[in-house]
């Protein structure tokens, strides 16, 4: 059974049509990286997924469950409960300024979940050290440097348990310098089998990290395959025209 599977999947602003059918299946363990130039609709295509962008049409279901029907929204518990099972790391941040570094990662779980407080930071404690910043849990957002806020926000997101977890851009916002200790974190979330669906502009980490590379170009998906099939092989002119722009 697929864990997340997307089918036809159309997203329209107004008259601007972002996505224009694009179907993927997702796999338990998956590394799929998704990459494309700018405003070729991979960032809509992961909202979308997550319920942060409604789609104009297709079907979406969850770990087997249908939450989107012919473009129509499932209205059952169980389409809610299915989306619990995703989570999302985004290009900003969007840490709360105003809490701690462990308030930031236990607000959900105590207050969505209902986890008891204590259990919530010990889990929080796990989480921080998992991605190397146990010293941090009582500083703020301000007293981070950007890759430190990020390794925060993807504590956050692991704080929820989610089966799947997408990273909309994750080092975008970073300086080079920083870039690397985010993607040690999601390497070893990987190595760990978590599935995983990221959309990045890193050539070299989507090489060596994802099972499976998409290609998507103005709302559709135009190639996928394995990295080699993609990035060493690939017969799409497109594919290959973009891929000169980075150094492998």
């Amino acid at each position: 059974m697929m864990v997340l599977e997307a089918k036809n999947i159309k997203k329209n602003f107004g008259k601007l049509e972002v996505l224009k059918g694009v179907s993927l299946s997702v796999s338990k363990g998956d590394v799929i990286a998704i990459i494309g130039p700018s405003g070729s609709g991979k960032s809509t295509f992961l909202r979308c997924m997550i319920n942060l962008e409604k789609v104009s049409g297709g079907d979406i279901a969850i770990d087997g469950e249908p939450v989107v029907t012919g473009g129509i929204y499932v209205k059952s518990q169980q389409a809610k409960d299915a989306y619990k099972k995703l989570g999302m790391v985004f290009q900003n941040f969007n840490l709360f300024p105003h809490m701690s570094v462990i308030d930031n990662i236990t607000s959900a779980p105590i207050h969505v979940k209902k986890i008891p407080a204590a259990e919530a930071k010990e889990q929080a404690r796990k989480l921080l050290a998992q991605v190397g910043l146990s010293e941090k849990e009582n500083s703020y957002p301000f007293e981070l440097s950007g890759g430190q806020q990020q390794r925060v926000a993807i504590a956050r997101a692991l704080a929820l348990k989610p089966d799947i977890l997408l990273f909309d851009e994750p080092t975008s916002a970073l300086d080079p310098e920083l870039t690397g200790e985010v993607l040690a974190v999601i390497r070893n979330l990987a190595q760990e089998h978590m599935t995983l669906l990221i959309v990045t502009h890193e050539m070299a980490f989507a090489h060596d990290v994802a099972n499976k590379i998409v290609f998507m170009d103005k709302g559709v998906i135009a190639a996928e395959g394995s990295p080699d099939e993609i990035f060493c092989n690939c017969p799409n002119e497109r594919v290959n025209a973009f891929l000169k722009n980075y150094n492998q």
